[in-house]
């Protein structure tokens, strides 16, 4: 079934494993319940992923990795194992990186080829004031530790009003240190947090933006196409996260005649901010 709905928009056969998990961040975005609290009945099981493991089609031999911090879950190790087993000959993981510097090596020979890592900011305050722990100086040695094990590096980030200033540092950082373009996409309203305090207005995001050089300026990960944002393919498992987000053309989309583009992600959409095409 995963294979065909990729199939059927153009992306690459590939099987999906979403592991259920508790996250040891708390990004104020994120935090909640379902993420930093998940028990463990309610935790995926490693018999349910070992089946999905066991059941790969056959000519599909990329295996996606994501959930709420799927190198957390006690079975990750054994899964990854049972998936090079399985015959998956290449693993793409979205992970937050925070384990990436002990174990990169390990996942390396694991069939681990790209990491998809969140970073909001070259700073080190403004990224761990987002995530809520200490974490950037980790997440940057494992990033390091994974492009020294062969392992290719995406990076990606959410427009925010705490990190739009630093937006082009952070691109031409991300391309200077691991030679990988910045993704960006938008913030989506949740209902958990302030959404009117953290989401920048279309017109700041289309400013910072036009004022990175474009060899740094970041891939768009499902965003407008009112965005100065490059059109490359960015990861597929980011773009299967950010597609999957809730979004719509509301009565802040004006003037755009980019008929594919499905507007901004929920909450954007009754903002009333005029949104002009680049």
């Amino acid at each position: 079934m995963q294979r065909g709905w990729l199939l059927a928009r153009g992306f690459p056969p590939a099987t999906l494993l979403a592991l259920h998990n508790a996250c040891a961040q708390a990004c104020f975005f994120c935090a909640g319940p379902g993420t930093t609290g998940v028990p463990d009945h309610a935790r995926s099981t490693v018999e349910a992923g070992l089946a999905q493991l066991r059941a790969r089609p056959d000519g599909v031999t990329r295996l996606l990795v994501g959930g709420n911090e799927p190198t957390l879950h006690p079975g990750f190790p054994s899964l990854l194992a049972a998936a090079r087993e399985a015959g998956f000959e290449r693993v793409d993981l979205m992970t937050n990186g925070e384990g990436l510097a002990r174990h990169a090596e390990e996942w390396a020979r694991l069939g681990v080829a790209e990491v998809v890592v969140p970073l909001y900011s070259a700073e080190a305050a403004v990224h761990d004031a987002i995530v809520g722990v200490q974490a950037w100086g980790e997440v940057v040695a494992g990033l390091d530790a994974a492009a020294a094990a062969g392992i290719s590096v995406r990076v990606h980030t959410l427009l925010l009003v705490e990190n739009l200033d630093g937006i082009g540092a952070l691109a031409s950082w991300v391309r200077s240190r691991w030679g990988s373009r910045l993704g960006v996409a938008l913030l989506r309203n949740k209902g958990s947090f302030d959404f009117g305090r953290s989401a920048p207005s279309f017109t700041a995001m289309i400013t910072a933006l036009r004022a990175i050089p474009v060899p740094d300026r970041p891939l768009g990960i499902g965003t407008p196409a009112c965005l100065p944002t490059h059109r490359d393919k960015p990861a597929l498992v980011a773009e299967l996260y950010f597609l999957t987000q809730q979004r719509r053309r509301g009565r802040g989309c004006v003037g755009c005649a980019a008929a594919d583009c499905a507007g901004p992600v929920s909450g954007y959409e009754d903002a009333g901010v005029a949104m002009a095409a680049d």
